[in-house]
């Protein structure tokens, strides 16, 4: 009998244990139900603002450069269409076409009431032909210097006063690559100007590169949105769904560089590394080279997560062709500056993983809850698409202009969002 007690006084302690347990997790783990959400009162209280609420009336005077100087648009519209550096033309072209909303708000046939000068410099494209014409010799240089550079720099500054005026502190330039100005030798000449960006970084080793409180941080054109101008319509519904009520069936998508990069390696600081050696071979996991067609379209209709991990810089034009087709970004790029942060709460529509956490990646994103990813998703969609080239990047790059030259004149643009 007291042999029987210890066993059932032992059954019972453990019993009351595993109870206890189990109240402490219910208690401790399960979410209460969601207050009532807070009411919308007064919206120019809330972050991020509006787009249409513009901080000034800027004007912009466009610089009609000599066609025997200027990159032909042969070239222009040729070549350089399919090149990831297409911002510099694709900003030019909304400025120049007379039926645009840029232009009718910005542009400005009279220079002496402008704001701003934008300079139509295309050496991103003027290199691009270059290095096609060479075997893809990124070191080439074709005489940039002495054929397109300085006779376009003369050609502002001596032929027009307003460079001079403001020591070229009010005009505007594009530099679309990864290693920005540093392409030119002669780069100093136009060193006082803004220079719009697709590459921001807070990481000192490339402190050159990067000017603060100078630089716009611009987001990058794509060989699939830009170039083959896919119709997005043909893929998802005008909720970003997929059509016909199939799902995004694909957990995780990448589709880029470089398949045999190591973990050490420069390159990526290796994060690409685990992309192809690990996370390739997980389920629901779409990873594969670089792609830039209509099956690539399909993918992306289909997929919940895009990864876009730094590569030689920190930015990736995969991260536009995410956002364009309503797939969540997972930025693993530590220390990036995206385009327009002031205006824009990336946090809300991205997924951001650390390095020294990008291997613990799969546990991350499945740690997401539906009502969590469903968030994103729909910021994304809603938002998110309205920072790309084609939306209303000039909208937001002239925020950042007012900002840069203390002008505090707000207008409503009356675009109605």
């Amino acid at each position: 009998m007291p042999a029987l007690l210890r066993v059932n006084t032992r059954w019972i302690v453990f019993a009351v244990i595993f109870c206890v347990l189990l109240f402490q997790s219910f208690k401790y783990q399960r979410p209460y139900s969601p207050a009532p959400p807070l009411p919308v009162h007064d919206v120019s209280q809330y972050w991020p603002s509006r787009v249409e609420d513009s901080l000034c009336d800027a004007k912009i005077f466009v610089y009609d450069i000599p066609s025997h100087i200027q990159v032909p648009e042969t070239v222009r519209e040729g070549r350089c269409h399919e090149s990831n550096y297409n911002s510099e033309i694709i900003l030019y072209k909304q400025l120049m076409d007379p039926s645009s909303v840029m232009h009718k708000l910005y542009v400005t046939q009279n220079p002496d009431e402008a704001t701003f000068f934008f300079v139509p410099f295309f050496g991103s494209c003027y290199l691009y032909n270059c290095w096609s014409q060479h075997g893809w010799n990124w070191e080439e240089r074709c005489d940039v210097e002495t054929k397109y550079v300085d006779p376009l720099m003369d050609y502002v500054m001596q032929e027009h006063p307003y460079w001079n005026a403001s020591q070229g502190r009010n005009h505007l330039m594009v530099h679309p690559m990864d290693k920005t100005f540093t392409y030119y030798a002669n780069n100093d000449r136009f060193q006082p100007a803004i220079f719009m960006t697709t590459v921001g970084d807070k990481r000192r080793i490339w402190a050159n590169r990067h000017r603060f409180q100078r630089d716009i941080v611009i987001p990058s054109a794509t060989r699939l949105i830009h170039h083959m101008e896919i119709d997005i319509s043909a893929f998802l519904d005008s909720h970003g769904h997929p059509l016909n009520g199939k799902k995004r069936d694909t957990f995780v998508i990448f589709h880029g560089c470089c398949s045999d990069v190591q973990p050490g390696d420069l390159y990526s600081n290796g994060i690409r590394s685990l992309i192809f050696q690990h996370f390739q071979h997980y389920r629901d996991y779409d990873i594969g080279p670089g792609l830039a067609d209509e099956e690539y379209a399909l993918k992306l209709a289909r997929a919940k997560y895009g990864l876009a991990p730094m590569g030689w810089t920190l930015d990736t034009t995969r991260i536009w062709e995410y956002i364009a087709f309503g797939v969540v970004p997972v930025v693993i790029s530590d220390g990036i500056i995206e385009p327009f942060e002031r205006d824009v709460d990336w946090d809300s529509f991205i997924v951001r993983v650390r390095r020294d956490e990008a291997h613990r990646l799969d546990e991350i994103l499945r740690s997401i809850d539906d009502t969590t990813y469903e968030y994103k998703r729909r910021k994304l969609w809603e938002h998110g698409r309205t920072v790309g080239l084609e939306k209303d990047a000039w909208h937001y790059i002239v925020r950042e202009l007012c900002r840069m030259n203390d002008l505090n004149s707000p207008i409503n643009l009356g675009l109605g969002y």
